[in-house]
């Protein structure tokens, strides 16, 4: 994949403005990076705190696979993969975040457009610590060092274009599997608990309840904070 990368300071939130953008015919691979957002958001309409200083970006797709559920996990392994392949350790919290010694470095968004035939792929990480204003469960990749987002961002890019360019084949299922957060974890879903039992061949969480297995192809995760 070829990328365009354009820049800007200060955006209420990227994946609004390559939204625009794609509406206005720009071509996959066109990725808007911003040093902070004023309007950052997750799943579910949730805010996602982007104070300055970390890594944002929305990268233009326009699929030729009809899946576009695909992309979320494909992301998932692309950025772990490349922030691992810095030195760190992180995992995967089913079904959209990056996980490091216990806190929350990245969050992953997308957004589809079926009728026009595009989606939009949002990623965004805490690359140092986000401050006493984010959430708890909020971290950063280097805590209070200086953390190279250029170096991250090219990382970021060419992992995903490794895993993009393959779907819907999905053989990344595997390291999903095996960088899995919750692994050996009580999760809370729906106020419901369940006991971890793996990733289903298409993505969705598997968890175990009075010896009865459990199928989730959306919904909110929680875990006991000692797990």
């Amino acid at each position: 994949m070829k990328y365009e990368i354009k820049r800007y300071k200060t955006l209420v939130s990227t994946n609004d403005e390559a939204k625009r953008e794609a509406q206005n015919g720009a071509p996959e691979g066109t990725v808007i990076v911003a040093d902070m957002q004023t309007g950052g958001r997750g799943r579910h309409g949730k805010s996602f705190y982007s104070p300055e200083g970390g890594l944002y970006m929305s990268l233009i797709l326009r699929p030729k696979f009809a899946d576009m559920t695909l992309i979320t996990p494909a992301a998932a392994v692309a950025v772990c993969r490349a922030i691992n392949g810095l030195g760190f350790d992180c995992k995967i919290k089913w079904v959209n975040d990056i996980y490091k010694d216990g806190k929350k470095v990245c969050g992953i968004l997308t957004e589809s457009n079926v009728t026009e035939g595009f989606a939009v792929l949002g990623i965004g990480i805490n690359t140092v610590d986000p401050g006493r204003e984010a959430p708890d469960i909020a971290g950063g990749l280097y805590g209070d060092g200086e953390a190279d987002n250029e170096k991250i961002t090219l990382a970021v890019l060419s992992e995903f274009a490794a895993v993009y360019e393959k779907l819907p084949e999905t053989s990344f299922i595997g390291y999903y599997r095996e960088r899995s957060y919750l692994e050996g974890k009580t999760c809370f879903i729906n106020g419901e608990e369940y006991s971890y039992a793996g990733i289903g061949d298409d993505f969705s969480l598997l968890c175990e309840k009075n010896g009865k297995i459990f199928k989730f192809r959306s919904g909110e995760v929680s875990i006991m904070l000692n797990n």
